[in-house]
């Protein structure tokens, strides 16, 4: 008999490809088309007044971004049409039956992908009126193994009428594909070993939890943070830490520096570079040392690090107003094709970015980011920080967490992303506090699974004994429980000084063979005393004349003098004189306090940023009393005092606030050459491709795209 003709399967593959390709193109085009008709749902932006010059940054950038984004959707309608084709083999059909059942296959596996997604991450499809039933029964009842388990099943069926069909391949592409799946393997599965004996090098690691309230380890916190609390079980807890300013952008680079904001320049988000005053920060003691120093996060809206941070390596979303723009571009498929380590390479501004409800899988960054946090480890002494902002809005919960604590009777689109509505006097929420609250919490926990994936990894390599690890919190969270008129309302941080704004979670663990400190801590420590430690307990030298003192002492179980705390309010979305009437109320709170730089880069305003300035209320506290001035809207200024307000400690505590206020100008910032603000309007060097501005890398020189030392 004669031998059997080839089955063909390699010219059907080249039209299932080219046919997906075409498909994903389409696919593409008619999301694009949908975007930008008129009223779309998250693209109703106006583009003149204000806007113009975010339109304006923004379009140069998008031809090669949307150009990177129809690619992801070309090489996901191949591999669909692919998988389709193959399937379809199962059943024999020829012509236009096979053609049709091909197509039919693609949809089956294009559903089955979509309803894993759903389950995963359904502020993918939140804004999809037609799927809200469907997605609204996932929310409450889906479990991952339902759309895997159909989906095994339905290959186990094609898997009989496959098989014949495979053996009739020709015996090259056989053996090819035996030999690349058990190279696969054996890729995926090797890692380097580890020198038996050898003393791995020094290791720091720095997590910041954005938002994190110290009450959510406490018995009443209902188990929000399980990683959190077994990591404090092992270091020393500071149940007494506060931040000088309950704003991420300004906390950090008070952190980084060891200074007050007053001497920072960086008091509210989205600074002005113009404004920053010039200092050496502890990432910077490092980098000089020939440490690897690396700074991560998933959301750089209102808080990016450039250069002045002292960290070599800086991975986080790109800056501007770019970043702005991105949330508008709902493109589904890369929340279902290209959530992985090869999209996160590819579209790394989607990806890795939080601020794209449903598109950024949070567990799969943590995963990348873990790994990369061994890479570093591994290749010589690291300092690496991590800010986790899963709890700052806009966040949008996750499979398991959108489950957690908020009632199952909520309105699904409470329970799926943080909404944000303007605070005024007078005015209640839209929710209820506790429904706030709830939410809050399951985007902690959230949060806390991050950080939990990067310790578990640590105790995995064995690195989590040997390395020094800090776990902070920037600041807290104000849901307004002195004020039954706010129930509901959006929440906050930064607008009063206060336990729920302004106390922070602070625990450290030395390595193990330094021995064991105390448990806890009682004294009273701030957010600025961070990098002394750091670079005390690394043995290396560090900035000087700075106001925070290292804690090594009270790490050893010493006592030192109280060191009291300088603090001020930021600049929030509730102004002023709703919490304190009478209060001076005028910094502007719409767009008009911001400008966008022709290099995109979006900061506020001087004259803006001056009445900030204004507004802020000023306080010290010392663990016993708090004392604050606050500006008045008759040009005074009203000292008030909480807690135990009579006594010596008490006046002293107050000369010790108007030592510091005298110390600090109010404009004592300077211009450092080489930046660039609205007074230049053509901004130096050229602006590199979006993609280009997701990481600074080591050895790579700060273009446009990062003029600026931001420190927070």
């Amino acid at each position: 008999m004669p031998a059997s003709p080839p089955c063909g399967l390699p010219r059907l593959v080249c039209w299932h490809l080219t046919l997906g390709v075409l498909g994903g193109v389409a696919l593409f085009g008619a999301e694009t088309a949908g975007l930008l008709r008129a009223g779309a749902v998250g693209v109703d932006v106006p583009v003149d007044g204000p806007y113009a010059a975010l339109a304006a940054a923004v379009r140069p950038l998008l031809p090669e971004l949307l150009l990177r984004v129809a690619t992801v959707y070309a090489l996901a309608g191949a591999l669909l049409a692919a998988s389709a084709g193959l399937l379809a083999q199962a059943w024999g059909a020829r012509g236009v039956a096979r053609a049709l059942l091909t197509v039919g296959q693609g949809v089956v596996l294009l559903g089955l992908l979509a309803w894993d997604r759903a389950i995963a991450r359904p502020a993918l499809f939140d804004d999809l009126p037609s799927l809200r039933p469907v997605l609204a029964w996932l929310v409450d009842h889906g479990q991952p193994w339902q759309p895997r388990g159909v989906a095994l099943a339905w290959l186990l069926a094609h898997a009989a009428g496959l098989a014949p069909r495979v053996r009739a391949m020709p015996r090259a592409v056989s053996v090819g594909l035996v030999a690349a799946s058990v190279a696969a393997v054996g890729f995926w599965s090797w890692a380097p070993a580890r020198k038996v004996g050898a003393e791995p090098p020094p290791l720091v690691v720095l997590i910041g939890i954005d938002a994190f309230r110290p009450d959510r380890l406490e018995a009443a916190g209902r188990g929000v943070a399980p990683n959190v609390a077994r990591f404090v079980a092992d270091a020393t807890q500071f149940t007494h830490a506060y931040t000088p300013i309950a704003q991420t952008e300004p906390a950090w680079r008070a952190m980084l520096t060891a200074r007050w904001p007053t001497r920072t320049g960086v008091r509210y988000p989205l600074t002005a570079d113009t404004r920053m005053v010039p200092a050496e920060t502890f990432a910077s003691a490092f980098t000089a040392a020939g440490w690897r120093t690396v700074f991560a996060t998933d959301c750089s809206r209102f808080h990016h690090e450039g250069p002045a941070s002292g960290f070599a390596t800086r991975l986080q979303p790109p800056h501007g107003a770019i970043n702005f723009a991105l949330e508008k571009l709902r493109y589904r498929a890369l929340g279902m094709f290209a959530d992985n380590a090869l999209g996160a390479a590819w579209v790394p501004e989607f990806i890795d970015n939080r601020a794209l409800a449903g598109i950024h899988d949070p567990m799969g960054y943590a995963s990348r980011l873990s790994a990369r946090l061994g890479n570093e480890a591994a290749s010589g002494p690291t300092l690496f920080a991590f800010h986790a902002t899963a709890a700052h809005f806009p966040g949008d919960p996750v499979y398991p967490f959108y489950r957690r604590y908020v009632a199952a009777s909520e309105p699904l689109e409470r329970r799926l992303r943080m909404h944000f509505a303007p605070v005024s006097p007078g005015a209640k929420g839209g929710w209820s506090r506790e429904g706030a609250e709830a939410l809050y919490d399951e985007l902690l926990a959230q949060a806390d699974s991050q950080v939990g994936r990067l310790l578990e990894d640590l105790r995995r390599s064995g690195r989590y004994d040997d390395a020094l690890i800090v776990l902070f919190s920037d600041h807290g969270e104000s849901f307004h429980a002195d004020r039954p008129d706010l129930a509901g309302a959006t929440s906050v941080h930064g607008a009063r000084l206060s336990d729920e704004e302004n106390h922070i979670l602070l625990a450290v663990k030395p390595p193990r063979r330094w021995g064991r400190g105390p448990s806890e801590v009682d004294a009273l420590v701030r957010l600025v005393d961070v990098g002394p430690t750091l670079l005390e307990l690394s043995g290396l030298g560090g900035p000087s004349d700075v106001d925070g003192l290292s804690l090594a002492p009270l790490l050893r179980g010493e006592a030192r003098d109280v060191a009291p705390l300088y603090a001020e309010t930021g600049y929030t979305h509730v102004s002023p004189e709703v919490f304190s009437p009478g209060h001076w109320p005028g910094a502007p709170r719409d767009f008009n306090a911001y400008r966008i730089r022709s290099d995109g880069v979006v900061e506020m305003t001087d004259a803006a940023g001056d009445a900030v300035l204004k507004e802020k209320d000023r306080g010290a506290f010392d663990g016993q009393r708090w004392v604050v001035d606050r500006p008045q809207e008759d040009g005074s200024e009203l000292r008030s005092c909480e807690g135990e307000c009579e006594g010596a400690d008490a006046d002293a505590l107050a000369a010790w606030l108007d030592g510091v206020r005298e110390r600090a100008p109010e404009r004592g910032w300077r211009k450092v050459a080489g930046h660039v603000d609205d007074r230049f309007p053509q901004p130096s060097g050229n602006l590199r491709p979006s993609q280009r501005l997701l990481r600074l890398r080591p050895g790579e020189p700060p273009g446009a795209a990062h003029p600026q030392p931001r420190g927070g």
